[in-house]
Order: structure tokens, then sequence, then C-alpha cells
């Protein structure tokens, strides 16, 4: 909960433009309250990230970015401009420095009249004003008057108009949500009044954990421990003095004792607290025999398993339409089974012909389920490793290998025994909690804490933790771990940090009532029939296709890290492009010969993929368009050779072996996909109506203006210095 709150307040920063606020390391206990690190990802020619479902653009969906192209010296150079031309280019430049005197008047001088010199927003009822506006930023870390409290800690960076703008106009969506909640008596909600209790606690722990941190476990620290770390570790400190680092070893030693410190903390509350624990009441009755039993006959029909078959399967779609497509795909779907029958490893097999990757597991194939005629091939196999004939299927010409028959049978009492008693095992739990509900689980310092109260905590959780917490003693576990939860938060609640962070939680409060007024105004009003559907894929049939494969041999020259490195990469790669595309009246050299010269990967060639198909994603939809080489790679005929070109931390210079061409992609692989990109549209349309109305209802006023002058104010302030 506590990385949900927090993802809050960035998704704030980030629609302001601003990186990610770093926050101080509070050491294991607080571990879950911070977010892990991204990996280092290497560039390689064939494995590269494949792009979200966006990476299909269709039109007036998604705007498409394109792959960044590198630098070819090949490219003719810069044109020096005509004096018509210098005119034309001025013009355009004057006309741009018109519109942007135009909008700064306006801003400045235009629109409507703020009733004084620090009100922002009106609405009625009430207004927004400059000191409020920096409270709120300040909250976010934005305020660019917050200035350094310790050394080491940066201010604010200076923000510019929009930023300050797009404040204001969260701060106008945070009211109008507020709004909408009473109306609607949001605040009666068992799911709005959880959230926020769930939030206000983590935000309360993590606030406090950082000021024991701060404070006490700092506190703790003995000279002598510093002495003696200083003398340990002198050499890492070069010439630095024991005061000049005195600072920081206290806090590299409060970091390392902090975890025993927390634990020694948590034991001396639990021994100051009277604690009553009835643990008795976690352990519900046992599934009885009799129970096992007659659930066993009354739900048999649910045992029961359909025939199903396992196989290896090479598929291979039609590119096209016509007899000749057609004889195209069924000569590939030969091919591949002409390959299996010499004794070609399967797996090799499917990646120099099938449209889907080998699976190691196998495809499991079900009676009644799928393709028809894909099943029936299925079941015709008789024997292990038996392959069945090329044959026409829904997705293409298809080949299978068997791996297993599976005959229908009804799984026995004793087989489906543990899937029995795990259902009885929730029933029984859920109607015993239900019945002692108000019996007292634990009584902590004389306050009850009932088995309904643990119960409803322990059916929020996620799924992975109740599976980690399920049974009687797992159930003990979470509980004592909730009394210790307790017992911090009544520590923290006397020392007042909750009323700390009452800003704080107040604008997460508005951000969860937001989330919870979209689903109500805006998601349940999102419907996109099935014709709506239907006609836009006929539209825009073009857009749908699967991506070309390329078969390649790539020689692969590091770029290295010097600029003589690189200058020599590139030398030898010209070199090696020279003998490859020698020019007219030339013979080119053996595309082989000079990659056994040139190509300078570590790897087996077997290994590094070369000579292998290049499969972008297993969708049909995503394809090879959202590889970043798909611009060299698939502008190239078979049998071309491509310039070199860097990507990564080389340069590539491609034999293009073979190639598909694109083949339209059927109403049913996309129709999800195009049914969420409509919803989306959909969503944003409604979402920026019901902004509209709720402003205009509640005539709110936004005075530019003012805006303007607190930005230019703001700049022109000092940075108070260091406290």
């Amino acid at each position: 909960m506590a990385e949900g709150w927090k993802q809050l307040i960035e998704d704030l920063r980030g629609a302001l433009g601003l990186p990610a606020r770093a926050r101080p390391d509070s050491g294991a206990q607080a571990e879950a309250y911070r977010s892990s690190a991204s990996p280092q990802v290497e560039h390689s020619l064939t494995e590269a990230p494949v792009d979200g479902v966006n990476s299909i653009h269709l039109p007036a969906v998604s705007t498409e970015q394109a792959p960044p192209v590198p630098q070819d010296e090949s490219a003719p150079e810069a044109k020096t401009l005509t004096p018509r031309q210098r005119l034309v280019s001025y013009a355009g430049v004057a006309v741009t420095l018109l519109a942007a005197i135009g909008i700064g008047w306006y801003v400045y001088f235009g629109g409507p009249q703020s009733p004084a010199p620090n009100v922002v927003v009106t609405f009625d009822g009430g207004q927004i004003t400059v000191e409020q506006v920096h409270e709120h930023m300040t909250r976010l870390g934005l305020d660019p008057l917050a200035h350094p409290t310790q050394e080491g800690q940066e201010a604010a960076p200076a923000l510019a108009y929009e930023s300050y703008r797009i404040t204001v106009e969260h701060m106008i969506l945070d009211e109008l949500v507020r709004r909408w909640a009473a109306g609607q008596q949001a605040d009666r909600d068992t799911k709005f009044t959880d959230a926020m209790r769930h939030v206000s606690e983590s935000v309360t722990l993590e606030e406090w954990i950082a000021e024991i941190h701060q404070d006490e476990m700092t506190a703790a620290v003995r000279e002598s421990d510093i002495q003696a770390y200083y003398d340990t570790n002198r050499e890492s400190f070069g010439n630095a003095t024991l005061t000049e680092v005195r600072e920081t070893i206290r806090e590299t030693l409060a970091h390392q004792n902090q975890q025993q410190f927390l634990t020694d903390y948590v034991t001396n509350l639990r021994a100051n607290a009277t604690i009553v624990r009835e643990y008795e009441l976690l352990e519900a009755p046992a599934p009885s025999e009799a129970q096992i039993r007659q659930d066993y006959e009354t739900n048999r029909s649910q045992f029961a398993t359909p025939k199903r078959a396992r196989v290896d399967r090479i598929s291979v779609p039609v590119a096209g339409s016509g007899e000749e497509a057609e004889a195209k795909a069924r000569g590939k779907a030969e091919a591949a089974l002409a390959a299996l029958k010499t004794g070609k490893d399967f797996a090799a097999v499917a990646a120099e012909y099938s449209a889907e990757p080998y699976t190691p597991a196998g495809v499991t194939l079900e009676a009644g389920q799928g393709d028809p005629v894909l099943v029936e091939q299925a079941f015709a196999l008789t024997s292990e490793g038996a392959l069945s004939p090329v044959f026409r299927a829904e997705a293409g010409y298809v080949v299978l290998r068997l791996r297993e028959q599976q005959p229908a049978h009804t799984l026995t009492l004793d087989e489906a025994r543990q899937q029995i008693v795990a259902a009885l095992r929730a029933e029984n739990e859920t109607a015993w909690f239900e019945q002692n509900a108000d019996r007292a689980l634990f009584t902590l310092s004389g306050e009850r804490y009932t088995l309904g109260q643990f119960y409803h905590e322990y059916q929020n959780l996620p799924p992975e933790f109740q599976a980690q917490y399920a049974g009687p003693e797992g159930l003990r576990q979470l509980a004592d771990g909730l009394i210790e939860r307790l017992l911090v938060l009544d520590d923290a609640y006397n020392r007042l940090i909750d009323q700390k962070n009452s800003p704080l939680l107040e604008d997460i409060r508005a951000v969860i009532l937001r989330q919870m007024m979209h689903q109500s105004e805006v998601d349940t009003q999102v419907k996109v029939t099935d014709d709506a559907v239907r006609a836009y894929y006929d539209q825009h049939r073009e857009v749908f296709a699967t991506p070309p494969d390329a078969r390649i041999r790539a020689i692969r020259i590091y770029l290295g890290q010097t600029a003589d490195e690189t200058n020599r990469a590139w030398t030898r790669a010209e070199e090696a492009y020279q003998k490859l595309a020698p020019g007219l009246g030339s013979q080119p050299a053996d595309f082989e010969a000079v990659a056994q010269e040139y190509d300078e990967t570590e790897k087996d060639p077997a290994g590094a993929g070369l000579g292998e198909w290049i499969r972008m994603a297993d969708d049909a939809v995503l394809g090879l368009p959202a590889h970043p080489l798909h611009d060299f790679i698939l502008n190239l005929r078979t049998g071309d050779v491509s310039q070199p070109f860097a990507f990564g931390d080389s340069l590539y210079i491609v034999k293009m072996l073979e190639r598909t061409e694109p083949a339209p992609l059927a109403f049913e692989q996309v129709q999800d996909f195009i049914r969420a990109e409509l919803e989306a549209q959909q969503h944003q349309q409604i979402d920026t109506e019901l902004t509209t109305r709720q402003m205009r209802e509640a005539n709110v006023t936004i005075y530019d203006q003012v805006i303007a002058q607190m930005v230019e104010t703001d700049r022109a302030t000092p940075v108070a210095p260091l406290r």
C-alpha cells in the first residue's frame, strides 16, 4: 500500500515533467517502501526490447515514434540557403515570435481579472491563493522557494509557467472531486475507508521510521564506534579528517545498526504493552471425511477431464490469398515435414519454418476446443513421436508431432481429494470466522481486536499473501505482525506523527476519490459495440498485417570506448563493405569469407543467432515493426547486403538470406486490440467532458496573469541559505 501512495505523488510530479524524487534509505525495515532499480539492458542484434501494444499505430489512436536512425556518412550535406529561402525562413520565425508574443500578452494582461493579487482561482464557495499553491507544491517537493535543510540536499528545480499551471489544474480537480464525493457520500464507502486507513498507516509508519532513523538511531551511535570505523577505513577517506567525515560515519553506522535497533524497539514496545491473545479462534474446523465424500459425489461431473493430446506444432500461415499463396505456404510446410523425417531436431526445424516459436512443454489440444481439424489430426496420431501429414487448418498449413495421448477420464476420490479439501477448508474457514466475528482475537492495552476485523484485513491482502498466511500457523504469524504494526502505530500517534502528515494525506485522499469518481462516472459509460470494432477493422485493414520476417547473416564490429577505437571500427566496417559491394564490373567477395576476417562476435556463430529468422514478438499484432533494426533489415531484398550501420555498442553489416512478405491479419486476431484502443479513446473523451461540465457547474475561473506574476516573483526571489 505504501508503494501505492508514493506512486500517486510521483505521478503528480511526472505530470509536471520532473524526475522521481529520491528518498533517504530507511534500511531493512522500510524495504517494502522502496522501489527496485531497473536492470541494465545490453543491446544486441537479434534481441531487442519490444514495445507494448502501442507499437501498432492506428489512425487517430496513437502517435508513432520513429526508431533511431544511425548517422550515415554517405548522406547528402546540408545545402546553403538562398536569399529567398532565408526570407521565407525568417518570415516563419517572425510568425512564431508574434504568436508567442500574443500568448505572452494574454497571459500577462488578457483574460479575467483576479479579485485580489494573490487569488489564482475562484469557484463557487471558495478560491485558491498563491500561498496555497506554494503549500501544495512544497508537499510534492516542487516549491522553487523551498531551500535545502541540510548539506548535500538539492533545492527544488526552477519550473516553467506551464508547470505552475498544471499544478493549479491539479488543485482544481481535487476541489471538483471533493464536491463530487460530498454529493455521493463517498466517505461511507467501505473500500474507500479501508484504502484511506491503510494509506494513513503506511504514511505514518514510513515517516516514523525515518524520524527514528534521523533522531534515535543516529544518536545511539557512540563516539568510540565512529573513531574505530574511521581508523579501520582511513584509506577510503583519503586526506579527510575525522571532523570532516564524522556525520557521514555516524549515518553509516546508524544504517548498519538499524535492523537490531528496530528489533529492540519493537521488543520493548511489546514488553511494555498488555497483550491477551485468543489464537485458538484461528483454528477453523477441518473438513470431515463425510463432507469430502459428499462434495465428491455432488460434484462428480466437475472432476471429469476430456480427451487431450500433447503435441509439437509447426504452423505456416498463408501470406495473401489465391492459389499461389496457398501453394507457397504448403510447400514450406512440406519442406519442414521432410526435414523432420530426416531426423532433424524439431526445435531447429520450427525456428526455420514455423510462424510460432517452439514450446519445450508442447501444445495441449482438447476435444471440443479450438480448431476441430487440428484436434482431429492430433487424435489420429497413435504413437509417441508420430508425425502428421501436412494439412490445412484455420491458422494455415500445419505439421504435428505427438508427445502423448491423454484419454478422457474422471478423477477418483483420492485423485480429487486435495482439490476438494482445499475448497472445503476455505468454506469452513469463512463460515467459522463469520460465526465468531464479534469475539476478541486479541486485546492490546485494553482495546479489543475482533476476529471479524482480523479476517477483513486478511481478505484484503493480495492473493499471494493470502496463500503465504493460509492455515492456522500462517494466520498466527499474520496476527503477530498485526500486533507489532499496531504497537508501532500507537507509539507514532502518541508523538503526533499522523498530524504532521495530514496535508499529504488530504492530497492522497483526493487522488483516491478521483479514481472512484472515474470508475463511477467514466468507466461505466465506456461502451464499444461489436459493430464499431468491426467497422474500424474494415476501414483500416491496411494497418493490420503480419510483419515480414527476415533471415539474416551479420558481421559485427565493436565500436569501442574511445574516438580512436570508433574510427578503427568504421574503417574496418568500410573495408569489409567494399569487399562485399565493390561496384560495377567487380566480383563481390563471399560473405562468409569476409565475415571470418572481420566479424568480432565473441559467441559461436550458431549461438549468436546468425543465419536465423528474426522474429520480434510471439504476438502477430506486435511483430517486427517494434524492432529498432527493422528500418535497416526489412528494406533489403533477398541477397542484398546493407551498408554498415551502428546499433548499440557495435557496427553491423547485414546480408538478407530470406524474407517473407506481410500477410493480412484476420479480424479475430486483432479485435481485442481494436476494442481496447477504441475504449481508451472513448474514456478520454468522456473524462474530458466530465471535467468541463464540473468546472462549468462550479463556475471555475483561472487567473493566468496571477500565475505568470507568481512565476516571475519566484524566479526573482533568492533561495534562502542553509539552516
